[in-house]
């Protein structure tokens, strides 16, 4: 366990600093309520931004956004409105990106892909 807590906090760290170059800047950093908790909050042109980061070090099973079933979009989505709720934003625009990133045998980052808008309420 401690090394999937590991893995996730490098995955973290390398979202944000990927994040960052592409114009986000980042509001909260693990954000939790009684629902559970958002990786990164941020904000990238006019939108308020979740962030789901998925770190994987080998691709066995696929890249790491594959593992966001749909009980997980639910999760996030109600995540979300909690979110924006919660900091009274519920007017502003909103979208939930997934960070997947792939990691070498020596826990460097060899693939790091975003996927904006990746998925939404139905």
């Amino acid at each position: 366990m401690r090394d999937n807590i590991t893995l996730g906090r490098l995955g973290e760290n390398i979202a944000i600093s990927f994040l960052k170059k592409n114009g986000y800047s980042i509001l909260h950093r693990n954000w939790r309520c009684l629902f559970g908790e958002i990786d990164i909050v941020a904000q990238h042109e006019d939108f308020i931004v979740i962030v789901e980061i998925k770190t994987r070090r080998s691709s066995a099973y696929g890249p790491g956004y594959l593992a966001i079933t749909r009980l997980k979009q639910l999760k996030l989505i109600r995540l979300t409105q909690a979110f924006l709720k919660r900091y009274g934003l519920t007017d502003h625009m909103c979208r939930i990106d997934i960070v997947s990133i792939a990691m070498d045998g020596n826990s460097r980052p060899v693939d790091i892909e975003l996927i904006k808008d990746a998925f939404w309420e139905q």
